[in-house]
C-alpha cells in the first residue's frame, strides 16, 4: 500500500513511523514552512483537558508514549513530572479533586517536598500539586527521529496544492512538482490543512491561536520538572536554556492576537522567571511566535473524511497526542481498527 503523509511535524512523523512499522510504503511531503512542532513547549500531560472524553484521549496519549519509548528507548523524551501551582486555595483543591475523580495520578505536596525535588527554586507557595507521570518531548528532535526510524521517503521543500480523487477515492496529490500517486493520503499539515482539504470539498474550520515562547541563554542544570505557575509554564531544555510560555495556561489561551512587542514579552517573562530560580540572572535569548493548529471547536480532528482513502490528523496539543494519533491513524489506514470509541468525538466529519 502506497501512503502519502502531508506534513513532517510531530503528528505526521508519528503517523509515518507507525505506518512504516505496519508495512506500508510511505512518502512524507513537507514544504518546510514554519510549523508548530518547532515552537512547541513539548509538555506531555493529561492535567489539561476539555472534558472527560478529551482527558481519556490524553491519558491514552501518555500510555502510547510508554509504548513508543519501550520500542525506541533513545528518543528525546523525559517523564520527570510536573509541579503545578497555577492557583491556590479553592482553585488548587478543585483541580486536585477533579483529577482524582478521573483516576489521574496527582499528589498534594508542600513547599519543603517541592524543594526536595527542585532545590534551585525559590518563592514557592505553601501548597503545590505534583503530577508524577507527566513529562516532556523535544518536539523537533522527536519528529526527526521518528521520520528517520519510519523508513519513509521524504519530499522536502515541496508544496501540496491539492488532493486528487478518482471515482470517489483519492489517487494521490498534486504538488508544485506535479502529480504523486498514492492509495491513501493523510493530511497532517496543521494550519495548512484547510486549503488542501478544500480541493476535495472537505471543510476544516480553524481558530487563530498565536502562541509566543521565550527562551533564555543557557544556564547550568537547575530544573527537572515542568513548572506550572500563575504567570506561565516553564522548563529547562537539554542545552540549559529555560523555555517559558508568554501566557499563563498557554494550552487553553484563547487570544487571537499578540499585542506586545517581542522585547516586552521577553522582559515580562524574565520578571517572573528570575525571582523563581536561585543563583543566576537569566537573560532572554529568543522570542518565537507560532500559530497553534486548533480546529474550530478546540478539539482534535482525527480520521477519515471525504473521498475514500483520505484521512486527517490536525490538533493541539500535538505533542501530547502525537504517539496515540500515530498508532490510531496507522491502524485505521491499514484496516486494523480498534480506536473507534476513543476517537468518536474527534472525527472531522463533524465539520461537514
Amino acid at each position: 500500500m502506497k501512503v502519502i503523509v502531508v506534513g513532517a511535524g510531530i503528528i505526521g512523523a508519528s503517523i509515518a513511523y507507525n505506518l512504516g512499522r505496519g508495512g506500508a510504503e510511505v512518502t512524507v511531503i513537507t514544504d518546510n514552512s514554519a510549523n508548530a512542532t518547532e515552537a512547541s513547549f513539548g509538555w506531555i500531560n493529561a492535567s489539561f483537558y476539555a472534558d472527560d472524553a478529551h482527558h481519556r484521549l490524553r491519558v491514552e496519549g501518555m500510555a502510547a508514549y510508554v509504548r513508543l519509548t519501550d520500542a525506541q528507548p533513545n528518543l528525546p523524551i523525559q517523564m520527570n513530572g510536573a509541579l503545578w501551582w497555577e492557583e491556590q486555595g479553592s482553585g488548587l483543591s478543585k483541580m486536585r479533586a477533579a483529577l482524582l475523580a478521573l483516576g489521574y495520578p496527582v499528589e498534594n505536596i508542600g513547599r519543603l517536598a517541592a524543594l526536595e525535588r527542585e532545590p534551585e527554586l525559590r518563592d514557592l507557595p505553601d501548597e503545590l500539586l505534583l503530577f508524577p507521570s507527566e513529562g516532556v518531548a523535544e518536539a523537533g528532535a522527536l519528529a526527526a527521529a521518528l521520520l528517520a526510524a519510519s523508513g519513509a521517503r521524504l519530499v522536502s521543500g515541496v508544496r501540496v496544492n491539492g488532493i486528487v480523487e478518482k471515482a470517489g477515492a483519492v489517487c494521490g496529490v498534486e504538488t508544485q512538482m506535479g502529480f504523486m500517486a498514492a492509495d491513501k493520503v493523510i493530511v497532517a499539515a496543521g494550519n495548512g490543512a484547510p486549503d488542501m482539504l478544500a480541493s476535495v470539498d472537505v471543510a476544516l474550520p480553524m481558530l487563530v491561536r498565536p502562541g509566543a515562547m521565550v527562551t533564555t541563554r543557557p544556564i547550568m542544570g537547575k530544573i527537572r520538572s515542568v513548572l506550572v505557575t500563575p504567570d506561565g509554564e516553564a522548563r529547562q531544555l537539554p542545552d540549559g536554556r529555560i523555555m517559558a510560555s508568554a501566557a499563563a495556561n498557554h494550552q487553553g489561551d484563547s487570544a487571537d492576537e499578540v499585542y506586545e512587542k517581542a522585547d516586552e514579552i521577553g522582559e515580562r517573562v524574565l520578571g517572573w522567571l528570575n525571582p523563581m530560580i536561585a543563583g543566576t540572572t537569566l537573560e532572554w535569548d529568543s522570542v518565537s511566535l507560532a500559530y497553534r493548529p486548533v480546529p474550530q471547536d478546540g478539539l482534535p480532528a482525527i480520521g477519515h473524511v471525504g473521498p475514500l482513502g483520505l484521512h486527517v490528523a490536525v490538533m493541539h496539543s500535538g505533542v501530547t497526542l502525537a504517539a496515540i494519533t500515530g498508532e490510531a491513524v496507522a491502524a485505521e489506514v491499514l484496516g486494523q481498527g480498534g480506536f473507534d470509541a476513543l476517537l468518536a468525538p474527534y472525527r472531522p466529519s463533524r465539520f461537514q
